[in-house]
This record gives structure tokens, C-alpha cells and sequence, in this order.
């Protein structure tokens, strides 16, 4: 599947459509302005329009009246729907799955999701269930790339293999990262505003009716009323064909984002046949993608696949047909659905340890002290039922193993989670999905080698010394680190603001132990506070500052100089910065000195700063400096997790991560 190709005719049917769609309204608000003008003239109570410029007097004033009246009600709508993706899936019933769930079915959509949020290079997103909805469908919903949930049927879950589902979930990822749940909600507000007039203009023409009937108002008085129905049946006009309009455009617009969606996800998973299957068991469910709940029809354009029991067909179909959808995907289809389906069979979840159940005796009791180390050690101790086959770690020396060879080949590849996730420890991976034990993971992330140090962030540890040292015995392989962030930080939200400024000040205490900042420690907290910060501090959005690259163009130079620093001799040096210069458009950079951590520090606050063009072009040419010399390292390989991360901006990585094990010596 050409599905670079289809991306690219995607994006830009979507600009024509948004452009067609604001334009037709304009239009449409000025033709029915000017009849509403007609209109009142022949009551010939209200206004006399004798001149022609009493008649553009009037018409301008209609016209920037009703503008007003549409940007006051959309900017109310919007408002309302400014509350971030949580408040859609509640409003639609959705059950919020934590992080450490039990039930087989969550823990499989949760790791699912988390394995693609990593392909994405975005946040992990809040995961919600439709647990009465028997259909197989699922959307994402929210105001951008930090504040997205998604939201998956309980049909999905019981009928989709995993497979299945985490093509269902990439695709929904995609609709994420090309802002097409912002978009969707910026033109649920223009409708609903729309709509709103529409309803205004019914209740006048009725209600004025009604009252000429009941009080039998006098011929005069009836005439000179007779311009507040033909002001209502203006505004029904208006709010009618807007909206008829409106849905027409935003009909056109998602189909073509879904073709996108499906084309994107294709991306993320590597292959199609998982999405191509999934849409087929649609097509032979018994409740196809129905959602039942009264609000389906609000939210019809955020789904998966077409949710409403209406079938709406061409023009007015929220979704393209499932048969075009899957011969894009499988263009030698036979057209034969998928029948008789019959749930998965789940594995039942693993006993809970028995140091966590007596934990919550103990609480239950009031010795909450002692319940809360147990605590800490369940999760941090794997009992035989658990992984009977686990290794046994050293114990009789605390120290944590230290970084890998940097001739070992580097396992992180962010478009392949399914692939490296199972390779980090299970202890680390349960540590990451408990709010509680996230911090200890973190902790264990930075404790350092020399035993002066290790002895000082020890003292700071104090009773939570033990829970680290039992985490540090885990071998991390070589480039996963970062990897092992990024599914913490969902745990950490979950933590109270008091909570996690006690986590944020003792982590800052640990880094700075030994009196500086490494650079593996810089990265890991640049990562982290990306996205707790804003988070626990609320945060207003950053909005864009710069969208010429030209004014960014010393801070790219400071990346790239940093880069080409870290080859293995000066001729490649010279060599891999130019490589790097080649990929932006027109630039004469020049090498500059090593910088230092604050300089790329500030280099990175400008970046963020700039427009997705210039973070796209910048890590464009990142991914080249980093492949051009044949290898990547860890370190090289955790900067460009963390440029991705913070820059919100997901791309492929570099392709050489697999070509390392075939050349390392």
C-alpha cells in the first residue's frame, strides 16, 4: 500500500474542503442577509429603505450582526468542549481503565495502547471503555497531542485479535497526531452555532404566531408584528442551510481524514492486513459498529468506523464505505466479511502477590505505616506464580548493573514496541504502570555508579532506599531507558500535585548528588517534566512563535554541532554536521563549538516554539547526522527519543537500528 501517497492527497482535499466549507458560509450568511433585508422591507412597518445607500447601511449591519451572533455562540460551543477528551468519553458513558488493571481485556487494550503511543512517538493517552457497547468501534477524542484519551468498545475488545486492535488503535493515534480530534470539535462548534440560529429563527416565527392567535391583536398591530416572523423564517433559512452545509463539508472532510487515519496506521504497524481485518469484522458483525448511546450522534465524526444506525450514504456519510476502505488495504479483497464471530479467549490476570493483600489488612486495620512498605515491596517482588521462570538477581551486591556496551546493538526502535517491549524486565514494567512504584522506577534511573554518590542519594532515599535497590538489581537493555520513561509518565499523572512536587524535588535531589547534571540525566528529565509539568501546573498551550526557519536556524545549528561532536574522529566530525545541513532548505551553517547543556537547553525552548514544519524539518535532519556514519549508539538513540518527545513531533526513526546488529563486531 502507497500509503505515503495517500497521505499526500489527503492532506490536501482536507485544505480544499476547509477552505469550500468557510467560503460556502460566507456566502450563504450574505445571500440570506440580504434576503432577511427583503424580507423585513416588505412589512413596511420597521425599516424604509428608500435609497441605495440606506440599503448597503442596513445590509452591513446584518451582515456584522449576524457574524457577531455566530463567533459569540461558536466560541461558547468550543468553550464547552475545551475540557479535554476526558470529558467527551464521560459524557458517552466511558469507564476509565487504570494503569495497573486486573481485568485480561483492560490490561490488554492498555498494553496495546502504551506500545503505540511508543510506535507514535507521542504521550501515552488516558485509555477509557464503552463497556455497553456491543459493536466493534473505538475514537480518540480531546484538544491535542497531551490531553487525548482513547476510547474503545467493549465489541472491539471481545472480537478484535490483538493484532486487530492495535491496528484499530494506531489508527486512532493518527487521528491524535494530525490534530483531526481539534479540528473535528473546531467544526462541531461552527455547526452547533448553526444549528443554534436555526432553532432561534423556529421558536420566533412559532411563538410570535402562536401569540397573534391567542390574543387576537388588532390589523395595525398585526402588521407592524409581521417583521418578527420573516426575521424568524430569515434565521431558520440561515441556521437550516448552514447546517445542511456544514454537515456536507465536515462529511467531506472525514472521509478523507479516515483514509488517512487508515493510511497512518499502516505506518505505525508495518503492515495492513491487521487493519483490512479488522474493518471485514465489522462488516460481519451482528451490531456492525453501532453505538447505542443518545450522544452517538454528537460525536458520529470522532469514530472508528460509522456509528450511527442511520446509514447515511454519499454525501452525507460520516466515514467512507468499509468496502473502498478495505481495498485500499487489500486490493485483491474477494468482498467477503468476516461471520459467525466468537470473542477471545483472555488469560486470566496473575493472583495478586501475597505482600499486597496482607497491605491492604494491614491498612484495613490502621497500620498504614507497614501497609505501605508492603506495598512498595509487592510490586518491586515477583512471587513464583507470577514468572516461575524469572531470574534469580544477585542480591548480595546492591550495586545496579551499569550502562551496556556501546558495541552492544541498540534495541529501541520506536516504530516496534511489540517487538523490544518484552525485553525489558517484568518487575521494571510493573513498576512503570503503578502510580505508586513510578517513582521508584524514576529513582532507580538515576542513581549513580561511584559509591561517594550512591552513598549520599542513599541518605536522601532513607526508608524508600531498599524499593530502589531492589528495582536497580534489573539489567536494562542497551537503549531502552527513555523507553521505560515514557511508560511511567502515565502512572505519574495519576499521582495528587502534592504528591508528585514531593517526587519532582527528591528526583532533582538525587540528580544533583554528585554537584552536575549528566547528559542522560538531563535528557530523562527534559522528558519527564515535558509532560507532568504542565500537567500538575495547568498550563496554558504554547502557541507558535516562530514559523520562518531562518530565525531558528542558530539553535539547529547548535544540535547539529553537538551531533557531529559525538563521532569517533574529527574528519567525521566535519562530515556528519554537513550531512546534516544538507536536509534544511538553504542553509549555510557553521560548526560551531561543543555546546553545553544550557545552550541546547535554550536551543530546545526555541524549537518548541516553532511551527510543526520547522520541528519536522529539524529532526529531518537529526535522523541524518545520526545515520550517517553506519551506526547508532545508546546515547545517540535516547537524544533523538527526547527531541521527538519534546518537540511533539513523532517521525521515524533512524533506520539503521537493525542494520546494527548485522555490522556490529
Amino acid at each position: 500500500m502507497d500509503f505515503y501517497r495517500y497521505q499526500d492527497q489527503a492532506k490536501k482535499l482536507s485544505t480544499r474542503l476547509l477552505i469550500l466549507f468557510f467560503a460556502g458560509l460566507i456566502s450563504l450568511s450574505a445571500a440570506l442577509t440580504l434576503a432577511g433585508l427583503f424580507l423585513w422591507q416588505l412589512t413596511d412597518q420597521v425599516i424604509h429603505i428608500d435609497t441605495n445607500s440606506q440599503f448597503w447601511h442596513w445590509y452591513v449591519i446584518g451582515n456584522i450582526t449576524i457574524f457577531a451572533a455566530l463567533v459569540l455562540i461558536t466560541l461558547l460551543k468550543y468553550s464547552s468542549l475545551c475540557k479535554g477528551g476526558r470529558v467527551v468519553a464521560e459524557t458517552l458513558g466511558a469507564r476509565y481503565v487504570h494503569v495497573n488493571t486486573q481485568d485480561p481485556g483492560d490490561h490488554r487494550l492498555r498494553n496495546v495502547v502504551e506500545e503505540m503511543a511508543l510506535a507514535a512517538g507521542m504521550p501515552v493517552p488516558s485509555v477509557y471503555v464503552l463497556d455497553e457497547e456491543p459493536g466493534i468501534n473505538a475514537f480518540a477524542a480531546g484538544m491535542g497531542i497531551n490531553d487525548a484519551v482513547i476510547v474503545v468498545t467493549q465489541g472491539a475488545i471481545s472480537y478484535l485479535t490483538r493484532d486487530e486492535l492495535q491496528a484499530v488503535v494506531a489508527h486512532e493515534f493518527s487521528h491524535i497526531q494530525h490534530g483531526d480530534i481539534r479540528l473535528n470539535q473546531q467544526l462541531a462548534a461552527l455547526i452547533g452555532s448553526l444549528m443554534f440560529l436555526g432553532e432561534l429563527g423556529r421558536w420566533l416565527s412559532q411563538g410570535t404566531g402562536r401569540g397573534r392567535h391567542h390574543h387576537g391583536l388588532g390589523g395595525s398591530q398585526n402588521k407592524s408584528s409581521s417583521a418578527v416572523p420573516f426575521f424568524g423564517l430569515t434565521l431558520m433559512l440561515l441556521g437550516a442551510a448552514g447546517t445542511v452545509w456544514g454537515k456536507l463539508m465536515k462529511s467531506a472532510l472525514n472521509r478523507q481524514r479516515e483514509f488517512l487515519a487508515d493510511a497512518s496506521a499502516v505506518q505505525f504497524t508495518r503492515y495492513s492486513a491487521p487493519l483490512a481485518s479488522a474493518l471485514k469484522k465489522v462488516g460481519g458483525h451482528r451490531y456492525a459498529s453501532l453505538i447505542f448511546h443518545p450522544q452517538a450522534e454528537t460525536f458520529s465524526h470522532l469514530f472508528f468506523s460509522q456509528g450511527l444506525s442511520q446509514n447515511f450514504r454519499g454525501w452525507l456519510a460520516s466515514h467512507p464505505p468499509l468496502q473502498e476502505r478495505i481495498r485500499r488495504l487489500e486490493p485483491d479483497w474477494d468482498g467477503m466479511y468476516y461471520s459467525n464471530l466468537q470473542p477471545m479467549a483472555d488469560e486470566p490476570p496473575p493472583p495478586l502477590p501475597s505482600a499486597f493483600t496482607a497491605a491492604v489488612q494491614l491498612k484495613a486495620a490502621g497500620n498504614s505505616d507497614l501497609a505501605t512498605l508492603l506495598l512498595a515491596q509487592s510490586a518491586l517482588a515477583l512471587a513464583p506464580v507470577d514468572k516461575p521462570n524469572a531470574v534469580v538477581p544477585d542480591t548480595q551486591n546492591n550495586t545496579p548493573q551499569g550502562p551496556t556496551s556501546e558495541t552492544e546493538p541498540v534495541l529501541y526502535d520506536t516504530t516496534a514496541p511489540s517487538e523490544w517491549l518484552p525485553l525489558l524486565p517484568d518487575t521494571l514494567v510493573k513498576a512503570a504502570r503503578s502510580p505508586f512504584d513510578a517513582r521508584f522506577l524514576l529513582y532507580r534511573l538515576v542513581l549513580a555508579d561511584d559509591q561517594p554518590t550512591r552513598q549520599i542519594q542513599r541518605d536522601l532515599l532513607g526508608q524508600e532506599t531498599s524499593a530502589v535497590a531492589a528495582l536497580a538489581q534489573q539489567k536494562i537493555p542497551c537503549g531502552l531507558r527513555l523507553a521505560l520513561v515514557e511508560l511511567a509518565i502515565p502512572s505519574l499523572k495519576e499521582l495528587t500535585a502534592e504528591q508528585y512536587q514531593a517526587f519532582h524535588n527528591m528526583l532533582w535531589q538525587l540528580i544533583q548528588a554528585d554537584q552536575q547534571t549528566s547528559f542522560a540525566e538531563w535528557l530523562l528529565y527534559r522528558m519527564l517534566t515535558h509532560q507532568l509539568t504542565p500537567h500538575f501546573s495547568h498550563e496554558a498551550r504554547q502557541f507558535v512563535k516562530y514559523r520562518d526557519i531562518n530565525t531558528v536556524m542558530p539553535a539547529i545549528e547548535q544540535w547539529l554541532s553537538y551531533l557531529a561532536y559525538q563521532a569517533d574522529n574529527d574528519q567525521d566530525t566535519a562530515r556528519i554536521f554537513s550531512a546534516g545541513v544538507a536536509q534544511l532548505p538553504q542553509a549555510a551553517l557553521t560548526l560551531q563549538p561543543p555546546p553545553t547543556q544550557d545552550v541546547l537547553g535554550n536551543a530546545l525552548d526555541q524549537l518548541q516554539q516553532s511551527s510543526p514544519a520547522i520541528r519536522f524539518n529539524f529532526l529531518q535532519a537529526i535522523v541524518r547526522a545520526i545515520e550517517y556514519d553506519g551506526k547508532i549508539s545508546a546515547h545517540e538513540a535516547e537524544l533523538f527519543q527526547m527531541l521527538t518527545y519534546c518537540l511533539d513531533c513523532p517521525i521515524p526513526p533512524p533506520q539503521i537500528l537493525n542494520e546494527t546488529k548485522k555490522t556490529a563486531h
